[in-house]
């Protein structure tokens, strides 16, 4: 009976220090998250509430009030012609120079996983653009695209060959920013492929080898599979990053020639203060912010397929 007594007034007393225990790791959760929630809050969560609201009026940015005008701005959007041009702009640019990015930071990782002389160096070489800032480097490619004085166009002179005007003509500007576009993300995608690849599993690799697999076989079947979650993270990252390209557009053409470089970001600055039709401009940020969730959300439910975790 005593030892029963006992066990009751132990259980009895140990409920309250476990309560406060949680009460305590709970407060100590809120001290730390709470700074960030604040943040996102203020500096998210509200302007994107503001920007909704915004999309249903009529305004400038200057005059005291805002005229409500329903779905006036998303039915314009559907008759507005530069609209549709920067949204086919922004899709190609996004698709061609994510999908040219994976594929060649994926090869270089690849080389750069092999053993050669100065690794340190060529990894170092190959990282430094993605430390670089835009404005500067859009500015070198600027004068690398030169067609007078750059070094592009003085190496095809000596061949007796003439370098266009990338910047300058609609069928090459949209390429040009491309190639500015790969060269400025490549370095990232190569180094965490290089990490991914250091991180297959060697008695994976073994096995594949003592079964007779040849090394593209060994690769395709085995190193692949292994680093689908990273690759299914660079794409995610990739598609909404390059979505939202306005450094390169402002430094280097502005979203000319004749809207040919124009992308969706570029084009939303434009509205909202070239222009100050602020609603309008906020029913592109909706639009934007739609899509970039459906992107995602199509390539959640897709991955299930080809993403492999163990």
């Amino acid at each position: 009976m005593e030892s029963k007594a006992t066990g009751l007034t132990r259980h009895a007393f140990r409920f309250p220090v476990r309560l406060g225990t949680r009460k305590r790791e709970y407060l100590a959760f809120l001290s730390f998250a709470l700074p960030n929630i604040i943040v996102l809050l203020v500096w998210a969560y509200w302007p994107f509430v503001q920007s909704l609201y915004l999309s249903f009026t009529n305004w400038d940015a200057i005059g005291p009030t805002k005229q409500l005008i329903g779905l006036g701005n998303y039915i314009r959007l559907l008759d507005d012609d530069v609209f549709r041009q920067v949204v086919v702009n922004t899709l190609v640019f996004t698709f061609v120079t994510v999908f040219i990015r994976l594929i060649l930071s994926l090869a270089l990782a690849v080389l750069l996983n092999q053993w050669l002389i100065g690794i340190g160096f060529w990894r170092l070489v190959i990282f430094s653009p993605h430390i670089t800032t835009s404005a500067a480097m859009a500015l070198v490619w600027l004068g690398m695209y030169d067609p007078h004085y750059g070094p592009l166009a003085s190496v095809l002179a000596s061949v007796g060959v003439k370098f266009p005007n990338i910047m300058g003509d609609v069928h090459y500007a949209l390429p040009g920013l491309m190639v500015v576009g790969i060269w400025k993300s490549l370095g990232f995608s190569t180094v965490v492929f290089l990490a991914a690849l250091q991180g297959v599993r060697q008695d994976l690799l073994d096995a594949a080898a003592v079964d007779g697999a040849k090394a593209w076989q060994s690769f395709r079947h085995v190193s692949l599979p292994s680093i689908s979650p990273v690759t299914y993270f660079l794409v995610v990252t990739g598609l909404i990053g390059t979505f939202q390209t306005f450094d390169l557009v402002s430094v280097m053409t502005r979203g000319g020639p004749a809207n040919a470089t124009n992308l969706y970001v570029y084009r939303l600055y434009q509205e909202a203060f070239h222009y100050f039709r602020i609603g309008y401009a906020s029913s592109l940020a909706v639009v934007m912010l739609v899509v970039i969730i459906a992107f995602t959300y199509v390539q959640a439910r897709f991955s299930e397929t080809w993403v492999h975790y163990s």
